[in-house]
């Protein structure tokens, strides 16, 4: 398989990073980082 490499337009990419410095405190925001974070593997193995 060819790697992928996914690209986050700026605004997605600074709103993933904000979610990454709270998701430690926050369960919604983990929950909310880790369903990303599957959609980019889903995206990766197509």
């Amino acid at each position: 398989m060819k790697p992928v490499k996914v690209i986050l337009s700026p605004e997605a990419e600074e709103a993933y990073k904000q979610l990454n410095a709270v998701a430690a405190d926050s369960k919604i925001e983990r929950s909310i980082l880790n369903a990303i974070d599957k959609k980019k593997e889903r995206i990766c193995l197509a």
